[in-house]
């Protein structure tokens, strides 16, 4: 081992002492800089890919709308399937309702589904029952609508469409349609699973007088990634329709998620900022009083670039054991992550933030490796800055000065 490092080894862990105090609050500090950055931007990470998910498997890769309904939408479902990058298309109507179980109630999204479509993402959130018993008489609703209900499988609920509406305005008296609960499904996205009840995409009609109409169609590629590109291709010959890929469906959304996580991180990069700041201005004082030392090293012939070394290494052994601590403390924190939270609700806030401001049930999480690697980088960086600063004042020094200086 180079005399340098092995020196540089000593002075920022003494023989004897159990816990330095310079290297023990400067490597506390550089850790808690490093976790506080990884850990907002692993949440944001997962915040933003949650909503991406949420959005595919709602609108699809790719989502047919016109300007009223379309007319005749399975010629245009089997024209759209017989292209080489749709893995598959089905059409589909929505509207609001109001759903009733005896004296509770509540505002439903109704969803008219293609029943026969392998591809429909609520088959891969069941929670309860089952989804292949769907049909014109039953049912399947979002956990949380059918809470708000009381409803569980099995169960009969009455949904009442606006067309149910405007006939009781004529002076006729529509009954409502009953549905048996056959399946409930939960996302963890709020937003679905306390509105959802989905429907086969002929009952929907019925009720919504929509004849053999729809409102859109869905489509999932084989690349959802090229679905700009393949949206545009396919919309072309269909000036009445608009082909919107799912990066577009609440782009804003997305958007202002994205540059939160970017604010983020040069906010909690202020953290590592300042105790490498703290790293640099310690390191002046420790050269200051190795005054003497260095003198006595210098007129021993030890070159200018050791004397460098020396305390440079000091800030870079700073900097990688507390980006090591970092990493351990990112991860223990995102493991008790749901902990954390329910104490900050406790004391702070007024009920589930995550829930009401996300629309999740619990905190997502994305692990980049890019967003690791970036941390490490910058904090290496300048941690090893701020010990090379006063390593070149103390190399810059002549023998005689620092002698004269100790």
């Amino acid at each position: 081992m180079p005399w340098f490092l092995h020196l540089a080894f000593r002075q920022l862990f003494p023989p004897g002492k159990r816990f330095p105090a310079f290297a023990s609050v400067s490597i506390l500090g550089v850790g808690l800089g490093v976790a506080s950055l990884l850990v907002v931007q692993t949440v944001m990470n997962g915040f933003g890919e949650e909503h991406r998910l949420r959005i595919r498997e709602s609108f699809g890769d790719c989502v047919v709308l016109g300007q009223k309904p379309i007319e005749q939408p399975e010629r245009l479902v089997a024209q759209l399937k017989a292209d080489a990058a749709v893995l598959s298309a089905s059409s589909f109507a929505e509207g609001p309702a109001l759903a009733r179980q005896g004296d509770f109630s509540g505002i439903a999204g109704v969803r008219g589904i293609d029943v026969a479509d392998q591809n429909q993402p609520a088959r891969n959130y069941v929670y309860a029952g089952s989804f292949e018993e769907l049909d014109d008489g039953r049912v399947i609703l979002g956990i949380g609508l059918a809470r708000a209900l009381r409803v569980q499988v099995g169960d009969k609920v009455e949904l009442w469409s606006p067309s149910m509406a405007e006939r009781a305005e004529k002076g006729k008296a529509p009954l409502p349609a009953e549905f048996e609960v056959c399946a409930i499904v939960r996302t963890g996205f709020t937003e679905v699973d306390d509105r959802a009840a989905l429907i086969p995409v002929r009952r929907f009609r019925e009720l919504w007088n929509l004849g053999s109409r729809s409102h859109g169609i869905t489509l999932r590629l084989k690349d959802p990634a090229q679905a700009p590109a393949i949206a545009g291709r396919l919309g072309v010959g269909h000036p009445e329709l608009r082909f919107i890929p799912w990066q577009d469906i609440k782009k804003n959304f997305l958007e202002a998620i994205r540059f939160e996580k970017t604010m983020l991180f040069f906010l909690m990069f202020i953290i590592t900022l300042v105790a490498s700041f703290s790293i640099g201005s310690t390191l002046f004082s420790a050269v200051i009083r190795r005054s003497r030392e260095v003198g006595v090293l210098v007129s021993l012939g030890s070159e200018r670039w050791k004397i460098v070394m020396l305390f440079g290494l000091q800030g870079f052994l700073i900097g990688a054991l507390g980006t090591a601590l970092g990493f351990l403390l990112t991860w223990t924190i995102l493991f008790f992550r749901e902990s954390i939270l329910g104490t900050i609700n406790s004391l702070f806030g007024d009920g589930d933030m995550v829930a009401s401001v996300y629309q999740f049930s619990k905190v997502p999480l994305h692990y980049d490796a890019s967003d690791f690697v970036v941390a490490a980088g910058f904090t290496l960086l300048t941690t090893a800055l701020a010990g090379l600063v006063p390593a070149l004042w103390a190399a810059g020094r002549k023998p005689s000065e620092a002698m004269r200086d100790a």
